[in-house]
């Protein structure tokens, strides 16, 4: 109930029982994993390092695809919305809408959540390459059927390309996916001797943002879910639902795409409430099909000092907003 979410809302000291664990936290950090031979290859002797070649690799490959490049105002230095009260006030209005979420986020996380939440790094990257352009459902029972398959990514790397295909067609794109999975498996056996990606625990977000940026098939939103789901960042991924809704909420220009909402998004959303806002979007969007309709009447009970929503009981309203049914998002 509505009354019961308050009292949710108002006994936590601060918004931190919607946070994911912070990243300093000892008991997040998996140990390294050993190196079972020393390798001939000739590895880079930091993350700064290997990110350097990253992005000598990625101005190559994402010149013409490559996002707004980040600056101190982002790509819409004019445009003001959200401030931090518009975001804030849309994140307690959706969790009157969704109490439900507010619920979930209070539980202890699971290790095969949303897309990027499984423990291991590499994990969550290839979970999220998997999850485009599908359903989560799908998603998760082609990556546990390729876990259950090949045990270990030197595995998935030697394997021949219609065997990883055969294991993950229910995802879609299964000849696309394994392609970038591959190379990505095989860059890293190259660069590091292993397929691994423990090392970027200890990077910065820009450098992370750099070395997987550098890979095909690797875009802002993939990035942006590892960092906040696996790493435990301050991130906040835009997928097809929070663009849309974004748009209609008019904080980003109707011109904008995805990985401009994005970056605008992720410089004006409170670090504090990026998790929680960024789950509640994606809920609100699959629910009132991006319609923001219902979020705008209660945005505005709300201004008005109400503490139960008018109608609770009643259906929700028929979206107007937006008529056309949103399609899987396309690869990155």
């Amino acid at each position: 109930s509505i009354a019961h979410t308050f009292a949710l809302l108002q006994s936590a000291r601060s918004w931190s029982v919607l946070l994911p664990p912070s990243p300093t936290a000892s008991s997040d950090m998996p140990r390294k994993r050993a190196r079972a031979t020393e390798s001939v290859v000739v590895k880079p002797e930091s993350v700064a390092d290997e990110a350097a070649v990253a992005t000598k690799r990625s101005n190559k490959s994402r010149r013409k695809q490559a996002a707004s490049p980040p600056s101190a105002t982002g790509p819409f230095p004019t445009h003001r919305s959200p401030s931090e009260a518009e975001a804030r006030a849309v994140h307690q209005a959706l969790s009157l809408l969704h109490p439900e979420v507010i619920e979930e986020l209070s539980k202890p996380k699971q290790e095969e959540g949303g897309c990027g939440s499984r423990h291991l790094v590499l994990d969550a990257l290839v979970g999220t390459i998997l999850s485009q352009n599908t359903t989560d459902v799908q998603s998760h029972r082609s990556f546990a059927a390729l876990k259950q398959a090949f045990p270990t990514w030197e595995m998935v790397r030697t394997s021949p390309p219609a065997a990883i295909e055969a294991v993950i067609k229910s995802c879609g794109l299964a000849e696309t996916k394994t392609a970038r999975v591959q190379a990505i498996l095989q860059l890293l056996h190259d660069e590091r001797g292993e397929c691994s990606l423990e090392h970027l625990r200890e990077a910065s977000d820009e450098a992370v943002k750099r070395v997987l940026g550098s890979y095909k098939g690797v875009g802002a939103k993939t990035i942006s879910c590892v960092l906040m789901f696996c790493l435990k960042r301050f991130d906040f991924p835009v997928d097809t639902h929070v663009w849309k809704i974004a748009l209609a909420l008019n904080w980003v220009p109707k011109a904008a795409t995805r990985d401009q909402t994005y970056e605008h998004l992720n410089a004006k959303v409170p670090d504090e409430i990026k998790y929680a806002l960024h789950v509640l979007l994606v809920k609100h969007g699959k629910v009132y099909k991006n319609d923001v309709k219902t979020l705008r009447e209660t945005l505005r009970h709300c201004e008005a000092g109400g503490e139960e929503l008018p109608g609770e009981d009643a259906p929700p309203s028929e979206p107007t907003a937006v008529k056309q049914e949103v399609k899987p998002e396309a690869v990155d």
